[in-house]
């Protein structure tokens, strides 16, 4: 653990309470002129306890007899607010009897100094105490921030965690009592850096806070503190107090960088700070790579499975299909024209789409699940093709995947089951002349539009035929809905969280 430093004890706040202003000046130019400046004067005990919240003091020198409220009355409220570790009490006194010494620590003092001042006793007390107080509070800092690992650790390997560079900003956030937390991802030179932020930040200051600290903040290997953006001028108002920056990276993996700001006028990130959160992040990049692994590892799970269930598919049920229309048609040669060679004929036919849509599904299942978008352009595109003959045109696809993981393959499918039964739903009833079929996918949502300019809602068949859409959308927590149009016809919109994404009361 890192002890704390010069700076972090003589920025401390000092409280003297005496109703003896001389010698309270004579303590406050003692530590002043030890590194010590921030002392304040109070000569009356009440005025203490009254501010203070507002003075939120480090470490208060109290003499115990004073008019009205005496030293001891004030040493048991004071550790009634805080403990001895969190608000060191240097007694300072001109009484000499044990008397008052066993009183004053029995009620909580950290020490005991009697009056004349040793002067380097004084000043020597007052660090060590300030050292002692800063070390325990290091390690409430410290263990905040191991809690804060764990929990974002467990929280990746669980698979519960759907956007773990943001969920790490939050935490960070809070363990390091910061006003803003982001991420800085690497991108090229001519690119916008990607950025993730939590905090009082508007995504237009993140950026422009990214595009400040982009070299910097990428180029260091070690954890920084500094006062101030390079570059990022006044004009941007809140956001030029300090800041600390840690390194994201794991093994020979570099995700960016965490920032970490506080607003101007407070506190500076201290040494102790730096380096934990140095830890926290090096951890977060190791658990984000790990959580990464996991996934691809389930992908790759996924993908042989598809692979096999194609291949028992090709291997079996397609040979038999295959076997059993080269049986009918050999059966069929024995009938001369009529009814019964009709039927077989028909039923033929029936085996030969069917294997043909077998074989569609078989090429379906050996792509790669990274292509399933582009794959779902082809399939849409296939679909408007097959039913163009029942509707007596073909309808108008239009695709737009915005993020490539947008769609998983249970996804796909469930979104061909839905273009299916919406435009089967379209041939059968809304005796249209045109429709429009579109695909919207981002990291949110994944929403299906069938338009038609048909006689609209009042048949009340299209409602029963839609029925299978309730299924396909509450299996990823979505829904459907249809309404008219400005001019007559029908909108059926089909929407479910993209994948990754949580649906909403799970």
């Amino acid at each position: 653990m890192a002890t704390p430093n010069a700076p972090d004890i003589d920025e401390s706040r000092i409280v003297v309470v005496d109703d003896n202003l001389p010698s309270a000046e004579l303590v406050k130019a003692l530590l002043a002129r030890a590194g010590m400046p921030s002392v304040e004067l109070i000569n009356a005990p009440q005025q203490l306890l009254d501010r203070y919240e507002q003075l939120s003091p480090h470490l208060i020198v109290l003499d115990l007899h004073m008019p009205g409220i005496d030293g001891y009355t004030v040493l048991g409220e004071l550790r009634r607010r805080a403990t001895p570790a969190d608000l060191p009490i240097l007694v300072l006194t001109a009484d000499t009897t044990r008397d008052a010494t066993h009183r004053a620590l029995a009620l909580g003092a950290s020490d005991f100094l009697t009056k004349p001042l040793d002067a380097i006793e004084l000043t020597l007390r007052v660090r060590n105490l300030l050292v002692a107080r800063a070390a325990h509070e290091g390690l409430l800092k410290r263990q905040r921030w191991l809690e804060a690992s764990a929990e974002l650790a467990g929280e990746l390997l669980s698979g519960q965690c759907t956007d773990p560079l943001h969920r790490l900003c939050e935490l960070a956030l809070a363990v390091a009592d910061a006003d803003c937390a982001l991420i800085i991802e690497p991108a090229d030179v001519e690119q916008k850096a990607n950025t993730t932020s939590a905090g009082a930040l508007s995504q237009d200051d993140a950026d422009e806070l990214a595009l400040a600290l982009h070299g910097p903040a990428l180029q260091t290997d070690t954890p920084a503190v500094l006062d101030s953006p390079p570059g990022f001028g006044a004009e941007h108002g809140l956001w030029t107090g300090p800041l600390l920056v840690a390194p994201l990276g794991a093994g020979h993996r570099h995700f960016g960088a965490l920032v970490l700001g506080r607003t101007p006028g407070r506190p500076a990130f201290s040494e102790a700070e730096r380096v934990v959160a140095g830890g926290f992040a090096h951890q977060a990049a190791l658990g984000v790579e790990l959580a990464e692994a996991r996934l691809d590892q389930e992908r790759m799970l996924v993908l042989d499975d598809r692979h096999r269930i194609a291949r028992d598919l090709h291997d079996h049920v397609i040979q038999r299909l295959f076997a059993t229309g080269l049986r009918l048609q050999k059966v069929s040669e024995d009938f001369e024209a009529g009814p019964v060679a009709e039927q077989i004929k028909e039923h033929l036919e029936v085996l030969d789409d069917t294997i043909d849509e077998i074989r569609s599904t078989v090429f379906g299942l050996r792509q790669s699940p990274v292509n399933v978008p582009a794959l779902l352009v082809d399939q849409l595109s296939e679909l408007g093709h097959d039913l163009a003959a029942t509707l007596g045109f073909e309808p108008q696809v239009a695709v737009d995947v915005t993020a490539d993981d947008a769609v998983d393959v249970e996804i796909a499918d469930n979104i061909m089951a839905a273009a299916r039964e919406a435009l089967t739903n379209v041939a059968r009833y809304a005796h249209a002349r045109h429709v429009e079929v579109s695909l919207r996918a981002t990291e949110r949502e994944v929403v299906l539009e069938v338009v038609d300019d048909g006689v609209g809602l009042e048949d009340a068949h299209r409602h029963s035929g839609l029925a299978d859409l309730t299924d396909s959308g509450h299996r990823h927590g979505g829904t459907w809905r249809v309404s008219g149009t400005a001019t007559g016809g029908t909108r059926l919109v089909w929407r479910a969280p993209s994948a990754g994404v949580q649906p909403a009361g799970v």
